[in-house]
Order: structure tokens, then C-alpha cells, then sequence
């Protein structure tokens, strides 16, 4: 099953906080999401989950994408916000009902 999240909605609604260390507040929080989604789903699936953050505000540097233990991690700068760029990715998934979308 091919998972499409968006980050921050799904981080706003659990008790997930990054532990005390370098990097922002946030930052850590996003990794302890990751992590936390990670351990949750199987390595297969992994493979399927997309993880879309909103990015508009976001400092110099953030990368556009990356991977996190298998798991593909999108930042929305050119968007307006995640909701748009998992719109984006809907329209070019090619069974886009296939996919569920948290």
C-alpha cells in the first residue's frame, strides 16, 4: 500500500516531539516523526510512503527532497503549501487510487 502524508498535519495531531539536541526545534521534531513513521511501517512500504512538509517559509538551504530510511521526503517551497504539492503528485501517480493519503 502506497502511503502520501503530509508531515506537518500528521505531526500536528500526535504527541511526537524532538528530543533536546542540534538543529532547531523543528527540525528535530521532523526527525522524530520520520523516525517514528519509520519504525511503524515495513521496509516494503517504506519504499511507498512519500512524506510532503510545507516548505514556503523555509530557510536558505533546506533541501527540495530527500530520503529517510527508505522513505521518500518531499519540502514544498515552489508551492503553497503541502496540500498543493500532494495535489501535484496525485495527478502524476499513475493509479492515484491506489494511494492512501493521510
Amino acid at each position: 500500500m502506497a502511503l502520501l502524508i503530509d508531515g506537518y498535519n500528521l505531526l500536528h495531531v500526535t504527541d511526537i516531539f524532538g528530543a533536546a539536541g542540534p538543529g532547531t526545534d523543528l527540525h528535530r521534531t521532523r526527525i522524530a516523526l520520520l523516525n517514528f513513521l519509520a519504525a511503524a511501517i515495513s521496509k516494503r512500504e517504506r519504499k511507498q510512503t512519500t512524506i510532503v512538509f510545507d516548505a514556503s517559509g523555509a530557510p536558505p538551504g533546506l533541501p527540495r527532497m530527500l530520503t529517510h530510511q527508505g522513505m521518500t521526503v518531499h519540502f514544498a517551497p515552489r508551492h503553497s503549501d503541502a496540500d498543493e504539492m500532494i495535489e501535484d503528485l496525485l495527478e502524476q501517480y499513475s493509479t492515484p487510487k491506489s494511494l492512501v493519503v493521510v
